[in-house]
């Protein structure tokens, strides 16, 4: 008789050689389409066939070259810590720097046994699968260049960004005032959309997920709720208000545990969002017919979008209560507890209350419902260039953005912070001033297997807290009535975690066919730069070094203060 674990290994090793074969073809046909177009573009400029078998060389070259790195295996020692900038119910996320190239990124740490005692197996590979099927040119999703894993963690390296995220800016300023809300939310109908042309539902948009880049542009992270639109079986619940509401628990944002929410208030219609918990253990954002478990699709992350620009506007959420409990019966009773104050009333314009209010309704009569077109020719939006969104200023610039990011950055990438010292360590905290402050030594984590009681039951559970993810695991199926499951077998020896077979994954980096058309001669005698290249990984600096410099680092950019409080943890699960 087969054994259940048999099974589970083999159902995992056929979706990995699914998925690895199928990855082999689609690069098989990448690669003939790269010969094809260079075959083109080497007839239209007429070179003579000495000059096109160099080209040819030169393609077929850059693709061994692009074989070589994708078969070269990733260990948590190819990265040099550099800080500490979130931290959660299962790991981290810490600033790193590639020892071989000098690029540098976020790097995300997961404890293999803490998502497979919560049941998280199937967030973190939803995550893991839908950056790793974004296009390199996506510009509204955080940017997954590599995952890998050992014995006891998985690992996903990101891009970095340093403005914090949306929660951060909103604890900073309390309300963004309309054009800014504007602005930002005609960005978020772009990320949103992205991930729904990806073929998922979010299913887990808050502040907290929407992350700033250097120059104030926002990209979605934390993707582990996503669900594939035409998967015929659901994902584990959103929130554990979906399973049990009545016993609901808050988490802090700060990583502290399960302390409730400070219901003080300075003024009549502000939360303290210092003290506010906004992780998926809150239902703030979740739309009626999640809390509910009834059947829904994409329209609920256009109610989140709603609630979110709301809490911009206004200062908190519509449905913002002491308790989980009574916010998921406002929630549930939107009817009757939705609504602008005065003071909102006094100072919005009727199309913008009146699009909020258009995504904040029932599903069937939800903006965005039918298409994406539905939002965006509402009236509020009117004048907004969907095509040039991302190339114009963003209303606001992170402190230490913009031109003085790039200078940080770069010294970063060019120097090694074995050799340099307290000069580097500026650097680094000022690259990652936008979020909280972690004190203590930066080490990557060393491996920490989770050890059974001496009474044979299964280790504990996780500390709770964190944001960004951290409190998925908050009731997030628990098996035989909130027990954890076992995680040690009759012998006594840790499980063999199976359930990540295939996670590991490289974005490829992409060859470039471009002649560069006018550093041509037509004719035999046309001399040009190499024909294809491939795109060389940002922070190539092999291996030279600069003298630091923090006091000459380019000031901000005009028409901004640095701003205190209100800093961020970096994403993650």
């Amino acid at each position: 008789m087969i054994s259940n674990s048999t099974r589970e290994k083999a159902k995992a090793t056929k979706a990995y050689l699914e998925q690895k074969y199928a990855t082999m073809k689609r690069e098989r046909e990448e690669s003939r389409e790269r010969r094809n177009t260079l075959e083109q573009q080497m007839a239209a400029l007429r070179l003579t066939e000495r000059k096109k078998e160099q080209y040819r060389q030169e393609l077929r070259s850059k693709e061994l070259q692009s074989l070589r790195h994708q078969r070269k295996r990733l260990a948590v020692g190819d990265f040099q810590p550099l800080a500490v900038v979130g931290r959660g119910a299962f790991g981290e996320v810490r600033l790193v720097r590639k020892r071989d190239s000098g690029e540098i990124f976020a790097l995300k740490s997961l404890e293999k046994s803490a998502m497979v005692l919560k049941n998280q197996v199937g967030h973190v590979k939803a995550e893991r699968d839908i950056l790793a099927s974004a296009d390199q040119d996506n510009d509204w999703l955080v940017t997954l260049h590599y995952s890998f894993q050992d014995d006891h963690r998985l690992y996903m390296v990101m891009e970095y960004l340093p403005g914090g995220d949306l929660m951060g800016l909103l604890m900073k300023e309390d309300t963004l005032n309309e054009a800014t809300t504007r602005f930002y939310a005609a960005e978020m109908v772009l990320a949103i959309q992205s991930v729904h042309d990806l073929g998922y539902i979010h299913r887990d948009m808050k502040p907290d997920n929407v992350l700033l880049d250097a120059h104030g542009h926002l990209k979605l992270t934390d993707l582990g709720l996503c669900k594939k639109m035409d998967s015929r079986v659901d994902l584990l619940p959103v929130s554990q208000h979906a399973m049990n509401p009545e016993q609901a628990a808050a988490t802090t944002r700060g990583g502290g545990g399960g302390n409730s929410v400070d219901a003080s208030r300075s003024k009549p219609f502000m939360r303290n969002r210092q003290v506010a918990f906004s992780t998926v253990g809150t239902p703030d954002y979740i739309a009626p017919e999640v809390l509910a478990q009834k059947g829904y699709g994409k329209e609920c992350d256009w109610w989140s979008m709603g609630v979110i620009l709301y809490e911009c506007l206004v200062g908190y959420p519509p449905f913002y209560a002491d308790e989980p409990v009574q916010t998921c019966r406002k929630i549930v009773n939107w009817k009757q507890s939705f609504g602008f104050p005065p003071e909102a009333i006094a100072r919005l314009s009727p199309q913008c209350m009146d699009f909020i209010r258009r995504l904040v309704c029932n599903a069937e009569n939800r903006l965005g419902t039918g298409s994406v077109e539905e939002i965006k020719q509402h009236p509020w939006f009117h004048g907004v260039d969907w095509t040039t969104l991302r190339s114009i200023r963003a209303p606001y610039i992170p402190p230490g953005g913009g031109p003085q990011f790039d200078y940080v950055l770069s010294q970063l990438q060019a120097n090694n912070p074995d050799q340099c010292g307290p000069p580097y360590h500026e650097l680094v905290r000022q690259i990652t001033s936008n979020f909280d402050e972690f004190t203590e030594p930066c080490e990557l984590p060393a491996p920490a297997p989770v050890q059974a009681s001496a009474m044979g039951q299964g280790p504990p559970a996780a500390p709770m807290g964190g944001v960004n993810g951290a409190a998925h695991a908050n009731g997030a199926g628990q098996a035989n009535g909130g027990e954890l499951p076992q995680a040690f077998g009759p012998d006594g020896k840790p499980l063999t975690f199976n359930k990540f077979i295939g996670y590991t994954y490289k974005r490829k980096p992409p060859v470039r066919m471009a002649l560069n058309d006018g550093l041509f001669d037509s004719g035999e005698n046309a001399t040009a730069t190499v024909a294809a290249e491939a795109s060389s990984p940002p922070g190539s600096y092999g291996g030279s070094h600069t003298n630091l410099n923090v006091a000459s680092s380019p000031p901000p950019p005009s028409g901004y203060e640095a701003r205190q409080g209100g800093s961020s943890h970096y994403a993650y699960q």
